[in-house]
């Protein structure tokens, strides 16, 4: 193990070798374990936590002889350790009770990225607390104390002495009290219950991921051509440029970041006069969802369906595989068709998917639909999210945080400052790793070979521009999405 910790381009490159052994061997937890830490020491802890899940799902896996990944998982386990003898056994590390957490996690990145476990460590059950462990860590990092806790619970169940758990579960409850008191110092914390007190709303780092690959430059005049032709079609009298705006409202939770006092944006301008009450643009987008589960909306545009005395003669086009899907036009139900709909045909489960939530967690249920959606037509079209024309050049208010003080010579070889970076996607447990996970699995998708579509900053990436251009404000009166 080296002595100094790696720099960020170190980190990068073993974060990148990880992924490329993932992409070869999709069902190893050893290797999901190791891009955990890594992402938590590039300062990711809501990537971390994505892949410690994962590999806690593989882990299950393993000892569930009838699991889906069961047979996948334990022949990835067993080749892995036939490589450990074949070679003569090779150091790693162990998940000893005494080990702190978070020194495991800092320590991850300064080994090889070629180190393997030994046999001897390797056990189910060690690596399934250290899962817990990282879980625990990285959760309340983002800020989510309830899944942090119960992870750190769940660690105490299966080892009662376990002194990770007991230190991390007296720092949350600490952590909070500690921020109760400051608040009110008069908080009596005597009738404190940890499961409906932690807060669970979190916030991750909102921006481009270096290894990002699939963002264009939206203000290229490649772009904004294509762009301006695709306007020309819908509004023949405007057209697409960039312009900088003055920034209204200036990050004020981080005192050491001063943001610019304009922002670049796209915007839509007029070519020539248009007359009072005349339809400047008509667009129907395949990008939308709706979470009433019986409202009669047109399943590809959301738009309500016509009445049934106006369609008495014409019916509505329906998909013959699937219950209550229904089409508000031949032109929709074609564009389904062919872009989106044989990715979730026939899966009634997934009809009832985040419909009619509660008030509390209807915004979130919406920005899953839209996930949803977005997958359907990366998987019928064959095309990764974030390259599909509906996605690729949405607004994602990603923030660039500015250089940390490094030496001249070596300019960017630094993890930036705590202090520099802004968390301002929104993120919990559930509905950023676990309800996406539950998505691809209704979908029949399997998150683990298909990682390069589904990895965690793929859904963070889709889920910071959904919320960048798409408000999901309810109707207080109506309940539906406005």
């Amino acid at each position: 193990m080296a002595d100094q910790k790696r720099s960020h381009i170190d980190l990068l490159e073993l974060r990148d070798s990880l992924t490329w052994q993932l992409s070869e061997t999709p069902y190893s937890y050893v290797i999901y374990l190791k891009r955990a830490q890594c992402h938590g020491d590039l300062g990711y802890p809501d990537l971390g936590a994505g892949d410690a899940y994962r590999a806690l799902l593989l882990i299950d896996e393993i000892s569930d002889d009838s699991g889906e990944y069961h047979e996948q998982a334990v022949e990835t386990l067993q080749n892995y350790l036939a490589r450990a003898s074949s070679i003569g056994g090779y150091t790693g590390r162990k998940c000893e009770e005494e080990n702190d957490p978070c020194e495991q996690a800092n320590d991850a990145g300064q080994e090889d990225s070629s180190f393997l476990l030994s046999p001897e460590s390797l056990t189910v059950n060690n690596d399934r607390l250290f899962c817990f462990a990282l879980l625990s860590h990285f959760l309340v990092q983002c800020g989510c104390l309830q899944s942090a806790y119960d992870f750190a619970a769940r660690g105490l169940g299966y080892s009662p002495s376990d002194s990770r758990f007991l230190n991390l579960r007296s720092q949350i409850l600490e952590t909070y009290n500690t921020t109760l008191l400051v608040k009110n110092r008069h908080y009596d914390d005597c009738n404190f219950s940890a499961k409906t007190e932690l807060p669970e709303q979190g916030y991750s780092r909102r921006e481009l991921y270096p290894w990002n690959h699939h963002e264009p430059d939206r203000f290229s005049d490649e772009s904004l051509r294509s762009l301006d032709g695709q306007i020309k079609r819908l509004a023949p009298k405007c057209e697409v440029r960039s312009v900088e705006l003055p920034v209204l409202e200036a990050d004020s939770s981080n005192t050491s970041f001063k943001p610019s006092t304009t922002t670049r944006q796209l915007g839509i301008f007029a070519t020539e006069d248009i007359a009072p009450h005349e339809t400047v643009l008509r667009e129907t987008s395949i990008l939308t969802a709706n979470n009433r589960l019986h409202d009669p909306l047109c399943d590809a545009c959301s738009a309500p369906l016509p009445s049934i005395s106006s369609s008495r003669h014409t019916p509505l086009p329906t998909c013959a595989e699937c219950d209550d899907i229904i089409f508000c036009s031949p032109a929709c139900h074609s564009a389904a068709t062919s872009l989106y709909h044989p990715a979730v045909c026939g899966k009634p489960e997934l009809e009832a998917v985040a419909k009619d939530p509660s008030p509390v967690a209807a915004t979130n249920a919406l920005y899953l639909l839209l996930l949803g959606r977005a997958f359907a037509l990366s998987e019928t079209q064959s095309i990764h999210p974030l390259d599909l024309p509906e996605i690729k050049y949405l607004w994602g208010d990603f923030m660039v945080p500015p250089p940390s003080s490094s030496s001249p010579s070596d300019p960017d070889d630094h993890l930036p400052s705590s202090s520099t970076v802004r968390t301002s996607l929104p993120f919990t447990f559930h509905d950023n790793i676990l309800a996406p996970l539950h998505l691809w699995e209704k979908m029949d998708l399997d998150p683990f070979t298909a990682l390069a579509r589904t990895d965690t900053w793929v859904t963070q990436t889709l889920l910071a521009k959904f919320r960048a251009v798409a408000s999901a404000r309810m109707n207080p009166r109506t309940g539906v999405p406005e």
